[in-house]
């Protein structure tokens, strides 16, 4: 089968259970779970000022508005009193009013007002909605997924500083849910296997308590096939890259640190991906290149370079790893000494707190 044309969707999990038992993991590749992280909702300039929409992140409805004075706001959708969803109402000012009866909420989900009564009294003053923040990054509105942000909007590795450019690129359907994606940039085994790249990397993780976590690889280019002889020739004998990982829900990838062509430095290279998981067990992901603001119509030419490199090493590394992800059921229960990269990042996952927009452990 067509790869491009295999069915998309979770049926794979259920398959082969008697003969081929499934190892579910707390959260890893858990498709009934959601961990605390970013979630793309959508293009940032797609919102305007007074304008409210109504988006499902998993299996949470939110609405999402931005005020008269261009902030951007999320609650949960539904409105309190008698259920009708807030992305339908009309935004004054910094609230959000339903459209069914006309309640109106402010930006931290409060009741603020009743049409019908005059003022608010106990019986009705302590009712609310929740709030979640929300962060414009790279062009996109983001909503973290409980009611405080645990880490903020993460930025790729090299790029901690300083003010970003981005471009987005596409949303794409995955065959598999999204932690098997993130998982592709420290399974070292798959680098030899798919790319034809034996570089046998050693791998360091820094791990932060707030759900952030980093992956710094480092290796020498073989010289045993054209890839690798003309890898060497472009980017010097020693490879370096770095994975950040946040909340199980956003990764970026650095690619080359220390990369000279012909004794020039070359510009790292940044992609960010954006992942929605689906109730059906696959995900979606959103797809940004990311780089450093340059100034002036040379930093305009230089800043085109890289998104062209970029978008052409993303390019030739989906097409290989492509044919992998059609039906597969991503299983842990054989893990072998080299898959010890893999291994560290199936842990640190399962440690990630849980939002209750999925299910959570009884």
């Amino acid at each position: 089968m067509n790869p491009r044309h295999a069915p998309k969707d979770g049926r794979s999990r259920h398959e082969n259970l008697a003969s081929q038992p499934h190892i579910q993991q707390r959260v890893f590749n858990n498709g009934s779970v959601l961990s605390q992280g970013w979630y793309p909702v959508c293009a940032a300039n797609s919102l305007k000022r007074g304008q409210a929409k109504s988006f499902k992140i998993f299996k949470q409805r939110l609405v999402v508005y931005r005020s008269d004075a261009g902030q951007v706001h999320a609650l949960d959708a539904f409105c309190p009193h008698l259920g009708a969803d807030l992305g339908n109402g009309r935004v004054i000012g910094e609230q959000i009013q339903c459209y069914f009866h006309q309640w109106r909420f402010g930006p931290d989900g409060r009741l603020a007002e009743i049409p019908c009564r005059k003022s608010l009294d106990k019986s009705v003053s302590g009712i609310k909605n929740r709030a979640y923040p929300v962060s414009e990054a790279y062009g996109h509105l983001w909503v973290f997924s409980a009611e405080a942000a645990t880490h903020p909007m993460p930025r790729p590795s090299g790029l901690e500083q300083g003010d970003l450019t981005a471009v987005f690129v596409k949303e794409a359907t995955l065959f598999a849910h999204h932690h098997i994606m993130m998982a592709n940039g420290v399974d070292l085994q798959h680098f030899a296997a798919v790319h034809q790249l034996n570089i046998e990397f050693d791998f360091t993780v820094t791990a932060a308590e707030n759900g952030v976590f980093e992956w710094t690889l480092r290796g020498e280019i073989p010289q045993s096939n054209f890839k690798e002889r003309l890898a060497r020739l472009l980017l010097g004998p020693i490879y370096q890259y770095h994975v950040k990982f946040a909340g199980g829900s956003v990764v970026s990838i650095t690619y080359g640190t220390e990369q000279r062509l012909f004794g020039f430095k070359l510009p790292s290279l940044q992609v960010l991906w954006g992942c929605l998981p689906q109730e059906n067990g696959i995900s979606k992901v959103r797809i940004f290149l990311v780089t450093r603001q340059r100034k002036g119509w040379l930093g305009k030419i230089k800043t085109g370079l890289v998104y062209g490199l970029t978008l052409a090493l993303l390019t030739m590394l989906k097409d290989e790893d492509i044919n992998a992800f059609p039906q597969m059921r991503f299983n842990t229960h054989r893990l072998i000494k080299e898959d010890a990269s893999l291994g560290r990042l199936i842990q640190l996952t399962n440690q990630l707190e849980l939002s209750d927009w999925g299910d959570l452990p009884a």
